[in-house]
């Protein structure tokens, strides 16, 4: 029977391949964004997976509560460190930001009033980790923060704490240069080891996780 994917290139199903041997999981979603379009973490809530949505647009808030209750959304803009920035949301929200160059490069496609623009704090993923989820095994990290990500990264700790699966947006990968590239340079210097791509984001797996050993080395 075929699988519904809820993702941006199946993402979703590769990640569940990947995860095949987790039954009930735990996940954390990173720019999470709608709770059902273009998602990557509808797919598990659906089949009874729960996690923690990080959002910086808070319009999502009230869709969240409704459409995956059992979740824990929070309104939150995450970056390596706590700092006071802008926050641009923009009418094809999914290109929302608060990277100043992104900033300016997507603002050039809209209207002034069509750019909706916030002064907000960061936090770190770690932090939000810990409040929400501390002491549990996540098994699947997904990220999506628009030119943010590797702060994101930087933020995390993951040396601590250690996700079994990362799926992270990385644009303009050859793979034919895989390593010439922060995240992938970063993830796998504590470990970690990219195992697939899409179009738009990679896929890492943390060897040593008990139920990713069906991987085989070969590949990894």
């Amino acid at each position: 029977m075929l699988k519904t994917s809820y993702s941006f290139d199946g993402a979703d199903l590769i990640a569940s391949a990947l995860l095949r041997n987790v039954g009930g999981g735990n996940y954390i979603d990173v720019g999470a964004n709608h709770p059902q379009f273009n998602n990557n973490t509808n797919f598990f809530y659906r089949k009874g997976w729960r996690g923690l949505a990080i959002e910086g647009n808070d319009q999502f808030k009230e869709l969240w509560e409704k459409d995956r209750p059992q979740d824990i959304f929070v309104s939150a803009l995450i970056s390596n460190v706590v700092k006071n920035v802008e926050f641009a949301i923009f009418p094809d929200n999914s290109m929302s930001t608060i990277d100043v160059s992104t900033i300016k490069r997507i603002s050039s496609r809209f209207k002034n009033e069509e750019i909706i623009k916030q002064e907000k704090t960061t936090t770190t993923l770690f932090d939000v980790k810990n409040k929400f989820f501390n002491n549990t095994e996540i098994h699947l990290l997904c990220i999506d923060i628009e030119n943010e990500d590797f702060n994101c990264l930087l933020g995390a700790q993951l040396e601590l704490w250690k996700p079994g699966i990362i799926v992270i947006e990385v644009k303009n990968l050859s793979l034919y240069n895989i390593l010439n590239n922060e995240i992938v340079e970063y993830l796998t210097s504590i470990g970690y080891r990219m195992i697939a791509k899409t179009a738009l984001d990679a896929f890492f797996v943390f060897p040593k996780k008990k139920y990713l050993d069906w991987i085989p080395e070969t590949i990894l």
